[in-house]
């Protein structure tokens, strides 16, 4: 039976959808409602018993793809007062009523306010698992009719080139057999192009697109349009008046694209990178004395075309400071104040050098470490005078806290195995945090040459005595094809063509082959190195070559040499390490013609050699690829006579040294190096174990060009002895630095000396002596002058050596010109 509400009754409800619905007017007519029930769009049709009609009527607005509540006003009649009787879930297909009960705020029995109803609503779609909710009265029972949102059959990538599949598909988190969402679908469509936006394709875009399929399924696929790479058109400064342009563009890691960059992406704006700029100017002011510079802003502009970048770096370089006075204390019990001061670098009245600072601080931290003092750190307390322009230093030695390292993180390693960082560290999880060895397991890291960053950072552990280490690294190439042309003065060419990987299969071992072929040689070899035998700090290897050896222009006569090479290296010490092979060779002296040297034929035939050997190195380099600073000694020595035909000794050593000179950019370096051969028992090294100059070891000289020879046949014999000093200067070119060009002045001077067998007859057809030969094996000096152009292709580096022999001998051979290139991939 239909029940009309009485006057009072109808102003109520009005009175309640004047407050609910905006612009509503109280004088809108209305039929017959039954109670309980909202008011939708005004009707004067009488609503019949058992129809049903909605509680929670709410207007909605679509985000996304699916219905979210615009607000949380309600339009409602009055509540349950007997409260819900019933809850009845309509539309789920995969989800269980019961799931969809949890997730109400309502519950059977309850008083279902409007309030209540809405924030059952909110709790359904915040789920994520629905497109459309709704809730409905049927008597005193709640009907919820659901529509949920489809499950992702399968997640596609289309358009890509520049980037793989698998990198994005890590990006992403919308998952297979997971609900599908428009938001969650938007936002990964967002982060592929951040990810496109960093490797500078800010021109890409990213859409996602849906494939219904049966079953309340869908197929998501990623359209992606890459778009060109946006360069760096201009790279500019203001406010710089000590330093160019042109000095400051050699300091930043981002470069202008040019034609001669096309194989690089530093020519790409990176927002990470314009951050790691800003370090790099700060360090390199500070270095130079100016303390109180700092970068006002960075400004990265996008041409309307987005085509290109415009960076522009506002500088204050302010004034430049000398270093005042400068102290240390101690606040940690046992540490010898007067030790640490001899390791200070800084010197009062020394341009203030940011550099010197931090290598004072490494200098001290190293000898704590060493003595012991694992968890103290150091301090330094600046005390700047404005008007004096000078910086003291107060170093403070600290007893830190004992923490340990919880766990090591290793991050950004995409091919590279987790071991192989790993290892590299000096400690592992559960020792004792010590600063110095985290520093040193950086460098060693480093020092793989598998990365192009490696950034180490800690945060608190589990604990306050624990401590997290994470090692975020950056993948680079590690594969390298090189090749190398000469050029002589007798019209020879070589060229040599090399494949190396030193980082194979992601393992950390060392993998090249090479061949090189000219008009005089061959050389066919192979070479393999674990750099981590056995988890232990010792590496193992073997070579495997042949070598053929053409000496017909400046000895008559060929050498063919095979052997097999396997060797173990560890270190002695923090700088020092011991290298140590055995080789198994044939060795051999062929196509020797009836009108070469006696001395040569003499040496006709093969022989075998088995001999152990060693490599000393100490390396105190600043930088092994790039050194300013430091030096590198080096000791060789092989035994030949364990078995086989041949028995000497034979000895190498050399001392390198580097040292900036002028700037940063301008460094000297001075190499003294000598070589020595004697053979024991009856045995005379002959022509192939003896030493030969020219080439790349005696700049200006033909490879083999130079030293003892016969004065009838001109052939070169080689020596037993040689002593060398090689000198050169690198320095930047006053030459726009897109051309990526630098020069080098340097010189050689040396000699090759000493031969077993000095003389030899020469007898007619009935073996009577008519003459004698001799050879002259003394000491003769030859030197050398030249310059060099170096440049930074495309392709890799390249050196062009252009030299003048200023000393020589009749029947010496000279080179003019050398050429040496190499690429990485």
């Amino acid at each position: 039976m239909r029940k009309v509400l009485g006057t009072s009754a109808i102003a109520a409800v009005l009175a309640l959808a004047a407050g609910a619905i905006p612009n509503f007017s109280a004088a809108q007519t209305f039929g017959a409602v039954t109670p309980g029930f909202g008011t939708g769009a005004p009707s004067t049709t009488a609503v019949q018993p058992g129809i049903s009609q909605p509680v929670f009527v709410q207007p909605t607005t679509i985000q996304q793809g699916f219905s979210q509540p615009a607000s949380s006003a309600l339009i409602n009649a009055a509540p349950f007062n007997a409260g819900v009787s019933q809850i009845i879930v309509e539309g789920n297909q995969r989800i269980e009523p019961a799931s969809v009960l949890s997730y109400m705020t309502v519950k059977q029995g309850q008083t279902a306010t409007p309030s209540e109803i809405n924030a059952s609503v909110r709790a359904l779609f915040a789920t994520g698992l629905f497109k459309d909710v709704r809730i409905e009265q049927r008597g005193s029972a709640l009907v919820v009719m659901v529509e949920e949102n489809p499950v992702i059959n399968q997640i596609s990538i289309e358009g890509n080139k520049r980037i793989d599949d698998d990198p994005l598909r890590s990006l992403l988190t919308s998952r297979e057999r997971r609900v599908y969402t428009r938001a969650k679908a938007e936002a990964d469509a967002d982060t592929l192009l951040e990810q496109y936006r960093r490797t500078g394709r800010y021109a890409a875009s990213v859409e996602p697109k849906i494939i219904e399929l049966p079953q309340n399924r869908v197929d998501l696929v990623f359209e992606i349009d890459e778009g060109a790479v946006t360069g760096v058109e201009s790279l500019r400064f203001i406010g710089n008046t000590k330093f160019s342009d042109r000095r400051l563009r050699r300091v930043v890691s981002t470069d202008e694209s040019s034609l001669l960059n096309f194989l690089s992406s530093t020519d790409t704006y990176d927002p990470d990178r314009l951050e790691l700029d800003k370090e790099l100017l700060r360090r390199f002011y500070l270095a130079r004395g100016l303390a109180d510079f700092e970068v006002l802003s960075a400004v990265a502009e996008l041409s309307p075309d987005k085509k290109g970048f415009f960076l522009t770096f506002t500088v204050n370089e302010g004034e430049e400071y000398d270093f005042g006075s400068i102290d240390i204390v101690s606040n940690a019990e046992g540490v010898d104040v007067e030790e640490l001061r001899s390791l200070i670098v800084a010197r009062e009245g020394n341009p203030y050098s940011l550099t010197d600072i931090d290598d004072s601080v490494s200098a001290m931290t190293l000898r704590l470490g060493e003595l012991g003092y694992a968890f103290t750190e150091i301090n330094t307390v600046p005390d700047k005078n404005t008007e004096g322009r000078t910086v003291g230093l107060t170093f403070e030695v600290n007893e830190g806290e004992r923490v340990f390292v919880e766990r090591i993180n290793i991050i950004g390693n995409s091919r590279t195995l987790d071991r192989v960082v790993r290892r590299e560290y000096e400690l592992v999880e559960g020792d004792a945090f010590n600063a110095l060895q985290v520093r040193r397991s950086r460098s060693n890291i480093r020092g793989l040459g598998f990365f192009r960053t490696v950034d180490v950072t800690t945060q608190p552990g589990s604990a306050p005595d624990r401590i997290i280490v994470n090692t975020q690294v950056e993948e680079q190439s590690t594969g390298q094809i090189s090749f190398g042309l000469g050029f002589s003065t007798s019209d020879s060419v070589s060229g040599e063509v090399s494949i190396t990987e030193r980082n194979l299969l992601g393992r950390g071992q060392f993998l090249r082959a090479r061949t090189r072929i000219s008009g005089s040689s061959q050389l066919y070899d192979l070479s393999f190195t674990e750099p981590r035998f056995l988890d232990r700090d010792v590496a193992a290897g073997f070579d495997i070559y042949r070598r053929e050896t053409d000496d017909q222009d400046t000895s008559s006569f060929d050498v063919r040499n095979t052997g097999f090479t396997p060797r173990l290296s560890f270190p002695l010490g923090r700088y020092t390490r011991l290298s140590t092979r055995y080789r198994i060779s044939q060795d051999e002296i062929i196509d020797v013609p009836i009108n070469a040297s006696q001395l040569i034929r003499d040496d006709i035939g093969s022989n075998i050699t088995s001999a152990v050997g060693y490599t000393l190195t100490h390396d105190r380099r600043n930088d092994t690829i790039e050194p300013n600073k430091g030096y590198l000694l080096r000791l060789d020595q092989d035994f030949a006579g364990l078995g086989g035909d041949t028995r000497y000794i034979k000895t190498e050593v050399s001392a390198k040294a580097y040292q900036r000179l002028i700037s940063d950019e301008v460094v000297g370096s001075i190499e003294l190096a000598g070589g020595a051969i004697v053979g024991f028992g009856d045995y005379e090294p002959n022509i192939s174990d003896r030493f030969f100059l020219g080439g790349d070891s005696f700049r200006g000289f033909e490879s083999a060009g130079l030293g003892p020879e016969d004065p009838l046949t001109r052939d070169k014999l080689g020596g037993k002895f040689y002593a060398i000093a090689r000198t050169e200067v690198t320095f930047p070119l006053p030459l726009p630095e897109e051309y990526g060009l630098a020069g080098g002045v340097f010189a050689d001077a040396g000699t090759l000396f000493g031969l077993d067998n000095t003389s030899y007859n020469i007898t007619d057809e009935n073996g009577v002596v008519t003459s004698t030969v001799d050879v002259d094996d003394s000491a003769k000096f030859r030197a050398s002058v030249g310059a060099s152009l170096f440049w930074q292709s495309p392709f890799g580096p390249v050196r062009m050596n252009f030299a003048y022999p200023i000393a020589q001998e009749d029947g010496d051979e000279d080179e003019t010109f050398r050429f040496t290139a190499g690429t990485r991939f």
